[in-house]
């Protein structure tokens, strides 16, 4: 979960606003594809591509550290 926080600290500043909350709010804070969606007027599609684009950022991050 630290390690989880430090990355998360980390790479946050890579992504624009819209993009860090689609992901925060469905996989930290566990809310809705569709519902975050609608907050941040954003397709349910563009809301999984988040996603995936900062999950992806977040696992190579962890990934440099343990490699180091």
């Amino acid at each position: 979960r630290r390690l989880f926080r430090w990355a998360a600290e980390q790479v946050q500043s890579e992504f624009r606003p819209a993009t860090w909350d689609a992901f925060w709010r469905t996989c930290v804070e566990g809310q809705s594809v569709e519902e975050v969606a609608r907050q941040l007027q954003l397709t349910a599609g563009a809301v999984y591509v988040a996603r995936s684009r900062v999950m992806a950022r977040l696992r190579a991050r962890v990934e440099e550290v343990r490699d180091a």
